[in-house]
């Protein structure tokens, strides 16, 4: 009568007790080599978040900076506006170019002091 060894890791039976640990080892193997690459994917995919962050940060750091220019630069043209108005009465001017057309929030931006 042969005798089996029963692997609780593999879940199979063996002939022999040098089969089951062997097998034992490459299942542990096995596992060790997904464990490595199931940190190494993590790893990979904190660092491309971090990257990605990153950007955002820099380049909202570009927009705010882009923006606080175009602040000064429309109370700049407010102030020339106003002192033109006085001077003169009115200012008008002819738009040649679509993008010149202003936009409604542009309206309401100007309407409201936004």
């Amino acid at each position: 009568m042969a005798i089996k060894i029963y692997s609780d890791k593999t879940k199979k039976f063996y002939d022999s007790m040098d089969a089951a640990n062997e097998a034992e080892a490459q299942a542990q193997e096995q596992e060790e080599l997904a464990r490595i690459e199931k940190e190494r994917k993590e790893q990979e995919l904190k660092e491309q978040k971090e990257k990605a962050a990153a950007e955002r940060k820099a380049l909202a750091t570009e927009v705010d900076g882009a923006r606080k220019e175009l602040v000064k630069a429309q109370k700049a043209y407010k102030e020339k506006l106003e002192e033109f108005c006085k001077k003169y009465g009115t200012y008008h001017y002819t738009i040649e170019n679509a993008e010149d057309v202003p936009t409604l929030f542009d309206f309401f931006g100007n309407l409201f002091h936004l």
